[in-house]
């Protein structure tokens, strides 16, 4: 049998293929990573938005929901308000997180005045390698008209704690 001989070309680019993709796989590594953290942001954020929007929905026509024992956490305020929370948070889901609700009818439950609902979520993934807007706080807020005021349901409002480094100041 005859011993295949390799060129001198063939030697010379050993390992090239090894070190490029040493030099490209954290950028390519980076770049898929940032990808997948922007689409949970995303998908996070019009939960987010319509889960809110579904709960203020409900809530104006007197449907606050079935129960408040979801693992709201510091959370304060009436049955009923506490029941919206939870539909709210049942609504939002959250894959990174678990959303941070507050409600509140500022004029008083009479037809035509604003029932508040509003959610923050702080986004759990990326670890801070990837930048996110907002410092990783998904915030959404939706106001509606009263539509069912009679009787008038007990309901004065009620907010959970905030996630760490936020507040409810923008709410409202």
């Amino acid at each position: 049998m005859k011993r295949l001989r390799r060129s001198a070309r063939e030697r010379r680019d050993d390992g090239a293929t090894a070190v490029e993709f040493a030099l490209v796989a954290p950028v390519l590594i980076l770049l898929v990573f940032g990808i997948m953290t922007y689409g949970l942001w995303f998908s996070d954020s019009l939960a987010t938005r319509q889960g809110v929007r579904e709960a203020a929905r409900q809530g104006v026509v007197g449907t606050f929901g079935s129960t408040t024992s979801c693992g709201l956490s510091g959370a304060s305020g009436d049955a009923n308000s506490l029941k919206l929370m939870c539909t709210a948070q049942d609504r939002i889901g959250g894959i990174t997180g678990d959303p941070a609700i507050k409600v509140m009818a500022p004029e008083g439950w009479l037809r035509g005045k604003p029932l508040v609902v509003c959610s923050q979520l702080q986004v759990g993934v990326g670890a801070g390698i990837i930048p996110l807007p907002s410092d990783r706080i998904i915030r959404s807020q939706v106001e509606m008209a009263i539509e069912n005021a009679t009787p008038a349901p007990p309901f004065t409002g009620g907010e959970e704690t905030a996630p760490a480094g936020a507040d409810w100041s923008w709410c409202g």
